[in-house]
């Protein structure tokens, strides 16, 4: 060993520390249990010091004697007092961080100038999904503004574990009493509290409650207060002066480390090493086309130097060719013939005729030169855009296994056989999109275990397995990632959601539906055919949320039934919620851009061909009628209306679709997403905006909300109509 920590053998040293750090990367994809306590960290500073050439002084008895109880396979056992004064107090102390002045001056950083928001959520433990509580919260608070940091680590939520507290730091300019009212779920949250973080503080202290360790032990919850404290006046513990002085300087320390980074939700991102390797080549050829393009411009400034310098010469040349025209004449008139003075003038200023060429070559093969460069530089960007949308996929596994636990959970309080069977979970997904799929997947799970898959005496009374099964599937199609959420159960029943339907007023009694139609009013808000409330379904709000967070995604969600036999749930999303190819339209002086995904079909049409039913234009599209909404109308944009055509974008979401009138048809183009802020977050029917490439910004047009305003407005115009009557 001592030839291992020898300074000058480095390459024994280099064999050291790989092995080393392969190690501690081991304890970080949770193969040894120590992930809950700072060792990781700790060592990692001991490599780190060792490598720079000094040594870690700090005491590590307390960790060497924790992982000494691990090698001896004393973790499973009932724990000694060792670990009982050490390794608790140590997972305790690591779970109620410190936020220091750095860590304040961050979130505030972060937070944009908004006012920061501590929110403190306890959970029920007797709820069945206690442990979806901290992302259920997760979900609806970020509509309410942008979080900035959880307690524990966003990570953590996603685990299968109970936390009975979490808290939320959330930049908003909400009152905290509203973010209180609104954070609140029934049967999943016990109490929330919601203050606003002092401008003054400069430290504060956060204590959560001791969350119960993933070890099936019987332990004892206790509940420790949130206190706000001076650096000053420290509150004083009572512990063991040994114990109290080896953890304060092992948390001091991983604090020190941990304050390096910025400590933001959901943003740590595990990459495959081959993937980084491919992002570095195509930046090594991105910067080799930079060279090139450094040439091509260096060779166009000789090039103009070398026209200016041509163009000189040309001009001196006919300046000296003009002035001596008159001697030409004389000598003409002087009995000379034309031929020799023509002979003459050609000898003497033949460079006229040549004096560009040269400047000629030179352009041409520069030109040539950066037309190679530039296709060069386009496939590169493309290989970039691919790598990088790459670098942001990871598997759906992340989410899908957090369900053989639900459905284990939710079978038994149901009193019900199910198997879950899960397909496709290598599906990569961008990990925005991850991030938001998992209450509308949970939502769906529920759904089928609750109304779909049938008790066991009323299976095997239909002639089933008692036993029921839940398919969780993902898949590719193209760019777009399809999951699957099917049942075996009893199906829907048509005419029960239409009874239910009239019940509520949704539709007409007199209403002839398709199967199609009576489906999709289970998406409707408040719709529900339980017949009790229960705290797993019942209140109507689980699939209008699933609608409404997979539109938010640019997704559809469809459902397919066949009664007796089964439904089948499906949901189709981009891959990437980044980058996304759009037809780009004009309305006026404003350039717009559609999703290419929603986008079914474009027309050029005579305003003839536009008729009027029910004081609404519509169009023929092969025996179908389109009903047509003019954009520069519905956003207020001075505009020629009287043209020999009309361009025609025919959109769809999910089962409905219309025509968009517009201007021109630009083209297609890739664009980049960027969210909207301030006034412009709630505008109806615009997903983002987009930079073009002349600088100017197009506005993203989100169909399924388009959609959504045109039919609201259309049946506001028929209820004033029939009040009118």
């Amino acid at each position: 060993m001592s030839d291992y920590l020898d300074p000058n053998n480095e390459e024994l040293l280099k064999d050291f520390f790989y092995e080393a750090n392969s190690q501690v990367e081991m304890l970080e994809q949770n193969i040894m249990a120590i992930e809950d306590n700072p060792t990781i960290d700790v060592i990692k500073e001991m490599l780190s010091a060792r490598s720079d050439g000094t040594i870690y002084d700090e005491d590590i008895s307390v960790l060497k004697q924790s992982l000494r109880t691990l090698s001896e396979g004393k973790a499973e056992s009932s724990p000694s007092n060792t670990v009982n004064t050490s390794a608790e107090p140590l997972k305790k102390a690591q779970e109620s961080p410190v936020l220091s002045e750095y860590d304040m001056l961050e979130l505030k950083e972060a937070a944009g100038g908004l006012p920061v928001l501590q929110v403190i959520v306890s959970f029920d433990e007797s709820n069945p999904m206690n442990s979806v509580g901290g992302i259920q919260v997760y979900a609806k608070l970020k509509t309410f503004g942008q979080i900035l940091k959880t307690i524990p680590e966003f990570d953590r939520l996603y685990e299968d574990e109970y936390h009975p507290e979490v808290l939320y730091y959330l930049s908003s300019e909400m009152d905290p009493a509203a973010v209180e009212a609104e954070a609140q779920i029934d049967d999943v949250t016990e109490g929330v509290s919601a203050t606003i973080l002092g401008k003054e503080t400069s430290a504060v202290k956060v204590s959560v409650k001791k969350e119960i360790p993933p070890v099936r032990v019987a332990q004892e919850k206790t509940s420790v207060p949130l206190e706000v404290k001076k650096p000053a006046t420290p509150e004083k513990v009572t512990t063991p002066a040994n114990e109290h002085d080896a953890i304060n300087k092992e948390i001091n320390k991983t604090s020190t480390v941990k304050a390096k980074s910025k400590d933001s939700s959901g943003s740590i991102l595990r990459v495959d090493s081959k993937r980084i390797d491919n992002l570095l080549n195509l930046v090594s050829e991105a910067v080799i086309n930079k060279a090139t393009f450094n040439q091509i411009n260096s060779s166009f400034a000789d090039i103009q130097n070398e026209l200016q310098h041509a163009e000189s010469s040309f001009k001196e040349k006919l300046k000296s060719l003009f002035d001596e025209l008159p001697q030409y004449l004389e000598d003409i008139q002087k009995n000379k013939s034309v031929k020799e003075v023509k002979k003459e003038i050609n000898e003497k200023y033949e460079p006229l005729f040549t004096i560009f060429d040269s400047f000629e070559s030179s352009f041409k093969q520069t030109v040539g030169t950066f037309k190679s460069t530039a296709a060069n530089l386009g496939r590169n960007t493309g290989d970039l855009h691919e790598a990088i949308l790459k670098i942001r996929m990871v598997p759906i596994n992340q989410i899908f296994s957090r369900f053989p636990r639900l459905v284990r959970d939710l079978s038994k309080s149901l009193n019900k056989n199910i198997k879950l069977v899960i397909e496709g979970e290598d599906t990569e997904l961008d990990k925005s999109v991850i991030e938001e799929l998992l209450d509308p997947l949970m939502h769906c799970v529920r759904n089928s275990l609750d109304h779909g898959i049938e008790a066991p005496e009323e299976r095997e009374a239909a002639g089933k397995e008692s036993e029921g099964q839940i398919l969780l599937k993902a898949s590719n199609e193209g760019n777009m990632i399809v999951i699957e959420i099917a049942d075996d159960g009893a199906g829907i029943d048509v005419e029960k959601v239409k009874k239910k339907a009239i019940d509520r007023g949704i539709i007409h009694p007199s209403k002839n539906l398709s199967d199609v139609e009576a489906f999709n009013l289970i998406f409707e808000p408040g719709f529900s055919t339980a017949q009790q409330v229960t705290n797993i379904s019942g209140r109507g709000v689980g699939l209008d949320v699933v609608r409404k967070e997979i539109e938010k995604l640019n997704g559809t969600v469809t459902v397919h039934s066949t009664k007796g036999t089964g439904t089948r749930f499906i949901i189709k999303l981009p891959l990437t919620l980044a980058i996304i190819q759009g037809l780009l339209v004009r309305v006026g002086t404003e350039v717009y851009a559609i999703p290419i995904t929603s986008v079914i079909e474009s027309h050029r049409i005579k305003p003839e061909e536009i008729k009027i039913i029910d004081n609404h234009e519509v169009f023929n599209v092969r025996e179908d009628v389109i009903s047509l909404v003019r954009m520069n109308r519905l956003f207020r944009i001075n505009t020629e209306e009287s043209k020999d055509y009309n361009f025609i974008v025919i959109v769809g979401s999910g089962d409905k679709k219309m025509g968009v009138m517009v201007d021109s048809l630009i083209g297609e183009e890739d664009v980049v997403i960027k969210p909207l802020k301030d006034k412009y977050t709630n505008s109806p029917g615009i997903a983002g905006a987009t930079i073009l490439g002349d600088g100017t910004v197009s506005l993203i047009i989100d169909v399924s909300q388009l959609l959504d305003l045109c039919i609201q407005k259309e049946q506001a115009t028929r209820l004033k109509r029939s009040q009118a009557y």
